[in-house]
C-alpha cells in the first residue's frame, strides 16, 4: 500500500488577515450608518406627526393630560407601537389588570376600583392608531369595575 504525503501548507500572512478585518469593519460600519438613518426617517414621518396630534387633541378634549406630540411620535410611530400589538389578548389583559393594583408584591397585592378615565387613555389611543381592536378592547374593560375616584381640581 503506498501512503501520500500531505503537501505542507503554508501560514497565511498576517498581512492578508489584516486586510480581510478592514474590510469587515468598513462594512459593518456602513451598515450601522445607514439603519441609523432609516430607523430615524421611519420613526417620524408625517403621518407618525398627525396621528400624534390626533390623539393629543382627544386626549386633551377628554379631559386628561396629553404628553408631548413629539413624545407620541416616538412612542406610537404610525402604528400604535406595542399598545396595538396586544390590547385584549391574555397578555395585555393580564398586564392591564397586573396594573391596576394596589402597588404591593407578592401576597399582598389586591385590585383597586380605577377611575374609567384611567382605562380611557389607552382606549383613545386604539381609536387613534388601531380602531379595529377597540371592540375587544371595550369588551375586556367593560367587565372590569370603575368608579369616579380620581379627585377634580
Amino acid at each position: 500500500m503506498t501512503t501520500t504525503e500531505n503537501a505542507p501548507v503554508a501560514p497565511e500572512s498576517e498581512k492578508s488577515n489584516r486586510v480581510l478585518y478592514w474590510v469587515v469593519a468598513i462594512v459593518v460600519v456602513i451598515l450601522v450608518v445607514i439603519g441609523l438613518f432609516a430607523f430615524k426617517e421611519a420613526k417620524t414621518n408625517q403621518d407618525a406627526k398627525d396621528k400624534a396630534h390626533t390623539l393629543s387633541q382627544k386626549l386633551t378634549s377628554a379631559g386628561l393630560t396629553a404628553p408631548k406630540e413629539e413624545t407620541l411620535v416616538r412612542t406610537f410611530g404610525t402604528d400604535g407601537g406595542a399598545v396595538c400589538e396586544n390590547p385584549a389578548n391574555a397578555l395585555g389583559k393580564a398586564t392591564l389588570l397586573s396594573l391596576l393594583s394596589n402597588g404591593a408584591s407578592f401576597v399582598g397585592q389586591r385590585p383597586v376600583i380605577v377611575d374609567r378615565r384611567v382605562l380611557q387613555g389607552e382606549l383613545l389611543i386604539l381609536q387613534t392608531y388601531c380602531p379595529e381592536k377597540v371592540s375587544k378592547y371595550q369588551d375586556a374593560i367593560d367587565k372590569l369595575k370603575t368608579a369616579d375616584v380620581i379627585r377634580q381640581k
